[in-house]
């Protein structure tokens, strides 16, 4: 592809594409020329520099870890092909490939793990803190013991002293709220 058609492709201005392959090629990568000396793209390339910007726009890179991450994946792709490697350094170097992966694999899990049981830990910090406001709604919810009205006669002074008044007390068929506020 030449360079416009990735800029294009790409969405980005051709001086960035200029920017982002000379700092491929510091890395050595190279790019085919035409006999005008401007670059020709592969895919795997135009793929490496669509990396390349994602990385850097999503901020968890600076360019030059994108560029250097970069132009390692393509060396890796380019010492791969079967035109340059014998079938003996081909399986080879699939092995290594993955047993780095298998690597990467583990690695992956053991993250999992861990994020999985700091996954139970909040969750169980959470079921702690319902159970404690569960309990605090029980007790602000329990039936309020009934205060004697103010208003109402003292019938204990009416009545002679030797014999106990047994007083029942009346169900209240107020609602909550009605009760709460004494209404």
């Amino acid at each position: 592809m030449t360079p416009s058609e990735v800029s294009s492709k790409l969405k980005i201005q051709p001086s960035t594409l200029r920017k982002y392959s000379s700092l491929l090629e510091h890395e050595g990568i190279q790019f085919k020329r035409t006999h005008k000396n401007a670059r020709l793209y592969t895919d795997s390339e135009c793929i490496a520099i669509e990396g390349i910007i994602a990385t850097v726009h999503s901020g968890k890179k600076s360019l030059e870890e994108a560029v250097i991450e970069a132009s390692s994946g393509l060396k890796k792709s380019v010492s791969v092909a079967p035109r340059e490697r014998d079938s003996d350094d081909i399986a080879a170097a699939t092995l290594n490939e993955v047993k780095e992966l298998k690597t990467q694999l583990q690695q992956q899990e053991e993250r999992q793990k861990e994020r999985d049981i700091m996954f139970v830990e909040v969750l169980e910090k959470m079921q702690q803190k319902i159970d404690r406001m569960e309990a605090q709604q029980k007790q602000l919810l329990a039936p309020v013991p009934e205060e004697p009205e103010l208003d109402a006669p003292e019938s204990s002074s009416q009545q002679p002293e030797s014999e106990p008044e047994t007083v029942t007390p009346k169900k209240d068929t107020r609602s909550l709220w009605a009760r709460i506020w004494n209404k």
